[in-house]
C-alpha cells in the first residue's frame, strides 16, 4: 500500500455566507462585520470569555451573499450582520 503526503499551501481562506429573511429572500445591502475572537479570562465568573476585534466589513449582494478573505486559519471568527431596510 503506498502512502501518499498532501500538502496545502493556502495563501488565504475564504468565509462565504448568504444572508435571508425568514420567508428565504435575500437581504440586499445588509452591514456584514468581521471580527477576530481574542480569549479573555474573567476572573469575576473564572471562565473564559472571548473579546471580538474588528477587522472589516462589508454589504450584502443582491442575493445576499457576502465574502471575507482571512490568512489566519487557526483563530475564531465571529460574524456580525446588520439590516437596516427592516423589511
Amino acid at each position: 500500500m503506498e502512502q501518499i503526503n498532501h500538502e496545502y499551501h493556502m495563501e488565504g481562506i475564504l468565509i462565504k455566507g448568504r444572508v435571508r429573511y425568514e420567508d428565504s429572500c435575500p437581504v440586499k445591502g445588509a452591514i456584514v462585520i468581521l471580527e477576530k475572537l481574542a480569549p479573555l479570562y474573567n476572573e469575576g465568573v473564572q471562565e473564559q470569555e472571548y473579546e471580538g476585534t474588528y477587522l472589516e466589513h462589508g454589504l450584502t449582494n443582491n442575493q445576499g451573499e457576502f465574502c471575507f478573505s482571512i490568512s489566519d486559519r487557526m483563530s475564531s471568527y465571529k460574524i456580525k450582520v446588520f439590516d437596516n431596510h427592516h423589511r
